[in-house]
C-alpha cells in the first residue's frame, strides 16, 4: 500500500467518523426538542390537566397499571411464602435441635425451667401468630385494592 492510499483510506475514515458524530447530534436534537415540547405542554395547568387525563383513559395506561398490579401481587405474595417457609424451617431446626424441647437422654429438669421453656414456646407461637396475622392482612388488602 503506498502512502498516497492510506492517506486516502484515513481522510475517508475521517468523513465516516464526523458523519456518524453528525447523525448523534441530531439524534440528540431532535430528543431535546421532544422533551422540551412535553415539559412546555405539562408547564401550562389546563393543557397538563388535559393530558393527565387523556393519559388516565389511555388503554396502554389501564393495562400497565394491571400488569404493575399483577407483578407486585406475585413478588409479595412470593415475600411473604419465603417469609413463612424461613420462619417455619427456624422453628422446626429449633425443635430438632433441642432448643425447644429436652432431649430425650437428659434427665428431666425441674419444673421451674420446663414451664420457663413452655413459656418461652407459647410466647414465640404468639409473635409468629401475630406476623403471620399481618402478612395475610396485608395480603388481603392488597387483593381488595385491586
Amino acid at each position: 500500500m503506498t502512502t498516497k492510499e492510506a492517506s486516502e483510506k484515513q481522510s475517508k475514515q475521517q468523513i465516516d467518523v464526523k458523519k456518524e458524530s453528525g447523525h448523534q447530534s441530531l439524534n440528540l436534537a431532535i430528543i431535546g426538542g421532544a422533551v422540551g415540547a412535553g415539559v412546555g405542554l405539562l408547564a401550562t395547568s389546563e393543557a397538563s390537566k388535559d393530558a393527565l387525563k387523556n393519559l388516565s383513559e389511555s388503554e396502554f395506561v389501564k393495562m400497565a397499571g394491571r400488569e404493575f398490579r399483577k407483578t407486585a401481587h406475585e413478588v409479595l405474595a412470593k415475600q411473604a411464602q419465603s417469609s413463612l417457609q424461613q420462619l417455619a424451617e427456624g422453628y422446626l431446626h429449633k425443635l430438632d435441635g433441642g432448643q425447644a424441647a429436652p432431649a430425650q437422654n437428659e434427665e428431666p429438669a425441674g419444673d421451674e425451667s420446663q414451664s420457663d421453656k413452655y413459656e418461652e414456646i407459647k410466647e414465640e407461637n404468639k409473635n409468629l401468630n401475630d406476623r403471620l396475622q399481618r402478612i395475610e392482612d396485608m395480603l388481603n388488602n392488597l387483593v381488595s385494592s385491586k
